[in-house]
């Protein structure tokens, strides 16, 4: 079956310099949709991009630092300009952050929810409103598995998650009227910079494999196919819904 409705939109990714990110831009793009990519390292975004030109695709870097109003006004503005639309919204943008919750200051938390969460909630709204006016489309954000469970030393990134899959859910029951789908995908392990770095201590690779029924590490580009999917038309009936792809860590005992 060929995935269909993905040919001649746009997507806007953010956090698509590197890792999921990329790779959610790069397999969109061999879909035919025209991504529209921001990150803060406009260097490595150009890069990104210039990857996804040479195979054939069309992906426009835009530097914005999601936490900013100002740059999360001017990069839909900017999509806007320059395509005449977004039909699809990743909002994929994100920080992590390690420390013991009697050792996190309110700034650090408040720090996690600003780029964590609210720019999701900022972009959803104002990409939203044309989506309306266009007749739909579909807003997938990226969570992580973490977002359902207590992970020690990691409150403030496991509480942003958990909102982000809260906030799904009241936006999907909200929009559902008008056409506009939204759902999240949350990862567990995926092979990105951090996880290849933790993969190279052999005692914590062995600890990480142990606790993956499909004793492996997650490709992003698996990821990618699945934001792929929730971006078809095929996926229109779909709303409201977190999808974990962690290899089945979050049901194993």
């Amino acid at each position: 079956m060929k995935l269909t409705g993905l040919d001649g939109k746009t997507a806007l990714v953010t956090g698509a310099s590197k890792g999921i990110g990329k790779s959610i831009a790069g397999v969109l793009s061999e879909s035919g949709v025209r991504v529209v990519c921001c990150a803060r390292n406009e260097s490595i975004l150009i890069e990104a991009c210039s990857e996804i030109e040479k195979g054939g695709g069309t992906a426009l870097p835009v530097r914005a630092d999601v936490s900013s109003p100002l740059d999360r006004r001017q990069l839909i503005e900017r999509a806007i300009s320059e395509f005449g639309g977004i039909d699809f919204l990743i909002n994929n943008a994100g920080i992590h952050m390690e420390k013991e919750a009697m050792e996190l200051s309110d700034e650090e938390l408040l720090q996690a929810m600003e780029v964590n969460f609210f720019p999701m909630f900022s972009l959803s709204r104002d990409v939203a409103r044309q989506m309306i006016s266009r007749g739909g489309g579909k807003i997938i954000n990226i969570g992580s598995y973490w977002g359902q469970l207590g992970v020690p030393r990691q409150v403030a990134y496991c509480v942003s998650k958990g909102a982000v899959e809260a906030m799904t859910r009241c936006l999907a029951v909200e929009w559902a009227r008008h056409n506009i789908q939204v759902n999240t995908v949350a990862p567990g392990h995926i092979m990105t910079d951090i996880s290849k770095a933790a993969m190279e201590n052999e005692k914590l690779r062995n600890i990480i494999l142990r606790r993956i029924p499909a004793r492996r590490v997650g490709e992003p580009e698996e990821v990618g196919y699945l934001v792929a999917f929730l971006c078809s038309q095929q996926s229109n009936y779909i709303t409201g819904h977190i999808y974990y792809i962690d290899g089945g860590q979050l049901i194993s005992w």
